[in-house]
């Protein structure tokens, strides 16, 4: 039986205001969220149907717990010309296991996962695809279904919204690939417009974009999704509150719809770079989250992969925010440790371990005592430092700050020990500024904090006194060294950079 979760008092921001609710209720708003599940391997017993990529060494099993209905797989017999079966908003992720060099696990830089949004119920899911747009020769086939409106709280006003998913793997690194989805009946076919994307290369200089917090203003992660798209990133990662209320499929579609074409009609992001995100507080493993991105492992709350020399980590932390003990927390804990210790014994091969999750572990702003930031940080931290992780990436307060080199103290939820040089603890960077109200920076004193704002431990804070509106970061990866660019958001002129951050094995 799914635990079930006391009602808590929370605070959600609304367009720059604060507004109160019961979060156990808010939890519970989406007929579709997501319960506890205790299985690491993130197996999802009871669900309707599992589906086998061509191609591909895991498979596919939506869990029966976001109360996806209709799944069906592709249905070649289909007639897909009808009115609403266009497809929209197609997006790029990662699919695959969660186990470390495990079967199946997951690859950027080998597969990739399509999802698009039809206006119609349909059973059509394909793409076709090739390293030239003349000839998209390469078939696969995947998956639909429909996602229920909420039963209760933000979205019960819109209607379902009908999904299609399709799994691609045995691709080739750093390599151009031109695709359409849709598919049907032979003659009665619904195709998109022809994109492109490239895979992640497996090994020399790779660019990574980072960005968290897009909730608050549409433009500014338009904007900051310009900067991902000129940078020419391999794919992005993101630490979470990418809407303000995730079971709001409306939301989703508008900041969508920023990300896929600028003012002009010209391409952006979507459908064109691989976005990876973690939920945040403001997504509330509502089943509308889940179902708009592709993440390794049928749960989603947890994953990893490697890119160029380091060893990525996504942790899911809204479950570990309320205590360790509970299913999902314990979960995700025993995979964390399990993850990390073939990360530490593959440090030959990749060297860096980066973490990501979506509150910020060591903050000076906002929720920096929060008694939620200190659950997950006593939870979280003690194994970060038992692995030697090199970087936590995290949001959640929107600002940019970067800590000193840190070890959890003797209470691991309060005051970390602070080392001198990079082996000596984790750095942790705060970096969440792609498009949700600035938040004071500096609001706690701390002597944990190294760089914040603007590359000064003396600067002011976003939106008083600096002529920033948001931050993002550039993750460099290359032989021996990570670096870590962070820059502040102009609305024109080019941005500032606040800090490098280079390190080096």
């Amino acid at each position: 039986m799914p635990r079930m979760r006391m009602p808590s008092l929370g605070i959600i921001g609304v367009g720059g205001t604060l507004v109160a609710f019961a979060a156990g209720v808010l939890a519970s708003c989406s007929s579709g969220d997501a319960k506890s599940k205790t299985a690491p391997d993130q197996d999802a017993a009871g669900a309707s149907l599992t589906y086998s990529p061509q191609g591909c060494a895991y498979t596919v099993t939506p869990p029966d717990t976001r109360a996806f209905a209709d799944l069906a797989l592709d249905d070649a017999a289909a007639s897909a010309d009808a009115p609403g079966a266009t497809p929209l908003r197609v997006r790029l992720g990662l699919g695959g296991g969660t186990t470390k060099a495990g079967p199946g696990y997951a690859d950027p830089t080998t597969s990739a996962v399509f999802t698009w949004q039809t206006s119609a119920s349909g059973k059509a899911a394909r793409v076709r695809m090739g390293t030239n747009a003349a000839a998209l020769s390469d078939v696969h086939a995947g998956y639909s279904w429909t996602t229920p409106a909420p039963t209760l709280g933000f979205g019960t006003n819109e209607p379902a919204t009908y999904m299609h998913e399709v799994h691609v793997c045995g691709l080739q690194p750093a390599t151009t690939y031109y695709y359409q989805v849709g598919g049907g009946a032979a003659g009665k076919e619904a195709w998109s417009a022809t994109q492109q994307f490239t895979t992640v290369p497996a090994s020399g200089k790779i660019t990574v974009g980072v960005l968290g917090d897009a909730r608050d203003k549409v433009d500014t992660w338009r904007l900051v999704q310009t900067r991902m798209r000129d940078a020419a990133v391999a794919m992005q990662l993101m630490s979470g509150d990418i809407v303000d209320f995730g079971a709001s499929e409306a939301l989703y579609e508008t900041w969508l719809d920023a990300a896929w074409k600028d003012g002009s009609g010209k391409l952006v992001t979507l459908g064109q770079q691989m976005i990876v995100p973690i939920a945040g507080n403001h997504e509330n493993e509502a089943a509308r989250f889940y179902a708009n991105f592709a993440l390794p492992g049928d749960m989603e709350q947890y994953a990893s992969f490697d890119v160029g020399n380091t060893h990525v980590v996504l942790i899911d932390d809204q479950p570990i925010s309320g205590g360790a003990t509970g299913e999902q927390a314990a979960a995700i804990l025993k995979w964390l440790d399990a993850d990390l210790a073939k990360a530490a014994a593959d440090k030959a091969a990749h060297p860096f371990i980066v973490a990501v999750s979506h509150r910020g572990l060591f903050t000076t702003a906002l929720h920096a005592n929060d008694g939620d930031i200190h659950t997950t940080r006593a939870a979280l931290v003690p194994i970060f430092d038992k692995y030697h992780v090199d970087l936590v990436l995290n949001g959640h307060d929107h600002e940019f700050e970067r800590s000193k080199p840190l070890k959890a103290g003797p209470d691991p939820a309060a005051a970390p020990v602070i080392g001198a040089t990079p082996a000596d603890g984790t750095i942790y960077v705060v970096n969440a500024g792609a498009g949700a109200d600035p938040y004071k920076v500096g609001t706690y004193a701390s002597n944990t904090r190294d760089v914040r704002t603007d590359g000064s431990p003396l600067a002011t804070q976003f939106g008083d006194g600096t002529p920033y509106i948001g931050c993002y970061a550039l993750m460099t990866v290359e032989g021996k060294t990570l670096t870590l660019k962070s820059y502040g958001l102009r609305t024109s002129g080019a941005d500032d950079e606040l800090d490098t951050l280079t390190l080096t094995k």
